[in-house]
This record gives C-alpha cells, sequence and structure tokens, in this order.
C-alpha cells in the first residue's frame, strides 16, 4: 500500500508539472510560500569516482518532501513520523532560491529556479555524495 501511495504522489507531482507554463507563475517559487518537491533522478557517487544511478529511497532521501521556508524546515512526505531536516541557511542567486542545510552525517543544498521549479541538489557524507534532479510545484 506503501508503495502504491508513493507511486501515486510522484505520478500525480509529474502531472502537475507536464501542466502549460503559466506567465502568472513566474517567481513563485521563492519561497513565500511553502513548495512540494519531487526527486527524479538521484546519482549515487562514491570517494573513488565511481557513479551510480540510485532510487531516492535506497540512499535514504526522500523522493516526496515540502520545503517551508518560513517554518525553516523541509519535510519529508513519506516518512512514517514526519521526518524533517532543519533549514540553516536561505539566500536568493541569479533568479534561484538556495536552501541548505545539514541532517545527522550529511550536508545538503537545493537551487530551485524561482520562476520554473526544477531543482537540483547535492547531499555530501563521509566518501559519498548525491546529486539530485527533480522538479518544485505549489500545493
Amino acid at each position: 500500500m506503501r508503495l502504491f501511495a508513493s507511486v501515486a504522489a510522484v505520478v500525480g507531482v509529474m502531472v502537475m508539472c507536464s501542466a502549460p507554463y503559466r506567465a502568472d507563475a513566474a517567481g513563485k517559487y521563492d519561497g513565500s510560500a511553502p513548495l512540494l518537491g519531487a526527486a527524479m533522478t538521484v546519482t549515487e557517487c562514491e570517494a573513488d569516482g565511481t557513479c551510480q544511478r540510485r532510487s531516492a529511497e535506497k540512499v535514504n532521501l526522500p523522493s516526496l518532501f515540502r520545503v517551508d521556508v518560513k517554518a525553516m524546515k523541509v519535510h519529508n512526505l513519506e516518512a512514517e513520523k514526519g521526518r524533517e531536516s532543519p533549514i540553516q541557511g536561505v539566500g536568493h542567486a541569479n533568479v534561484k532560491l538556495v536552501v541548505n542545510g545539514a541532517d545527522g552525517e550529511r550536508g545538503w543544498i537545493v537551487l530551485i529556479h524561482e520562476d520554473t521549479g526544477t531543482m537540483s541538489a547535492v547531499v555530501s557524507g563521509d566518501g559519498e555524495g548525491f546529486v539530485i534532479f527533480g522538479q518544485c510545484v505549489l500545493p
């Protein structure tokens, strides 16, 4: 059942992302309202330079999450107990919302294009790193 819900949520985000671009949505992904995000591709790299494509779940990263700049938290929407990670910094650069923080032994940074909601992120830990690409939408 949980797998079905995860797949349904990813499909739902993908459908919302495939809707025609509206000019009045420009600049709406600036953090002034919470955003829903979906990690579409995850690449795991090890310190020796070996990289492999993985699913977010296999590397203990959320594939669906909510970025809430006002609350200074990123919420994992798939975690049973509502796992969240504190946002430690927020900035804006070149029409991108830049959010960063740390969780456990990993540090992370997320860039969200303020006009389109496209997202890229990196997560790093001891001897490992992850590059993530995805999409954010307004709920």
